[in-house]
């Protein structure tokens, strides 16, 4: 059982590993395009051929794209946690915990992002850097990894 739940583990890991290189690599070269489309001129970094489909896009459809992104990246992230809790926890009380933590981080990244868009009339303050914060971590197995290690913690406090 030990050994199966150590291949999970693993399968686990390899899968958010390579989620995440290519959010980091999607966002980088979108960001690239974006001061290119901006600026109207040439970047220091060249742009791959995959992400050369968005070198069409306007600046303004580019930028707002982004949220859309944003809630893509943040679903496949939520997706694969869940699933890694499912298959490796014995404690089904996890995923309700997981759920709500991406809740929370959600709630409280709109909420920023609303204070700073209608009352503060600036996304480029510290609400806006908070909002980005929360959604980063939204976007990692942070909140995963944390839950499965709880539960590891739980089991030996309660051992004898």
């Amino acid at each position: 059982m030990k050994k199966k739940k150590y291949k999970l583990y693993l399968l686990f890991f390899f899968v958010f590993a390579i989620l995440g290189y290519c959010r980091e690599y999607f966002f980088v070269h979108l960001n690239n395009i974006l001061y290119i489309r901006y600026y109207n001129r040439p970047s220091d970094l060249p742009v791959p051929e995959i992400m050369r489909i968005f070198l069409n896009q306007s600046y303004a459809t580019l930028y707002y794209s982004k949220y859309i992104y944003t809630v893509l990246w943040t679903s496949l992230f939520l997706l694969a946690g869940f699933l890694a809790i499912k298959k490796i926890s014995a404690h089904k009380g996890l995923i309700r915990l997981f759920f709500y933590s991406y809740g929370v981080l959600i709630f409280l990244s709109a909420l920023s992002m609303l204070y700073a868009y209608f009352i503060r009339q600036d996304l480029q303050n510290s609400e806006y850097t908070l909002s980005r914060w929360l959604m980063g971590i939204a976007q990692s197995p942070i909140i995963c990894l944390l839950l499965l290690a709880s539960e590891n913690l739980y089991q030996k406090s309660q051992q004898p």
